[in-house]
């Protein structure tokens, strides 16, 4: 039987990142986010602020320019490939769940693996996002753009990556309001991945 893997994508400041950690607890089993990045430096000798840097930006930035001289491969692509090996092989591993970083789609032929999107009303990411520690001092009209910002990142990344649209139901098993609550949204993963996990058994 494989490893059971949740997959978790999320619309930004939804609170999808806590409601990761509280499916990984519920079902005992890690939570990787910013640990992927730890682990792909390590195999490519690549720096982690390298490879974070990448991560959201394509091209232009300095990291990503000093580093772009005699190589040939674009970093971003160098990191999206690493990244995906290590997901690869935590799945091929241990039970667990996987945050962000294209994972619905690099296991995408993996039987044993429930992909989930989190999206909430835009009124509750605001205050999601103005409550974040440091979290700068300005109106909500401009927290909309800086959302939004953030959400056309992660979505060109998406895209750019995969066969797939970002956010778009049909590529995920359960898309989720994160305003129904961590508890229940966290308790509806854990118990749709159990059903899973018995299905591919029976």
């Amino acid at each position: 039987m494989e490893p059971l893997v949740i997959t978790v994508a999320r619309e930004y400041a939804s609170g999808g990142s806590e409601i990761a950690r509280a499916v990984a607890d519920k079902l005992n089993i890690p939570l990787y986010n910013k640990e992927l990045i730890t682990m792909a430096a390590k195999k490519s000798g690549l720096t982690e602020e390298a490879i974070a840097a990448s991560e959201n930006q394509r091209s232009g930035s300095l990291i990503y320019s000093l580093y772009m001289m005699g190589n040939t491969m674009p970093l971003a692509d160098q990191v999206y490939i690493l990244q995906s090996n290590v997901i690869k092989e935590l799945a091929g591993r241990e039970s667990c769940v996987i945050l962000g970083r294209c994972g619905d789609y690099v296991l995408r032929e993996r039987p044993n693996v429930l992909r989930v999107f989190l999206y909430a009303p835009l009124a509750e990411r605001i205050r999601r996002a103005k409550a974040r520690p440091g979290a700068k001092q300005m109106a909500d009209r401009l927290w909309e753009v800086q959302l939004a910002k953030h959400d056309r990142a992660r979505a060109s990344y998406y895209n750019y990556y995969t066969e797939n649209r970002w956010g778009e139901a049909k590529n995920y098993d359960l898309c989720l309001n994160a305003a129904l609550g961590q508890e229940v949204c966290a308790g509806l993963i854990a118990e749709a991945a159990r059903a899973l996990e018995a299905r591919n058994r029976g």
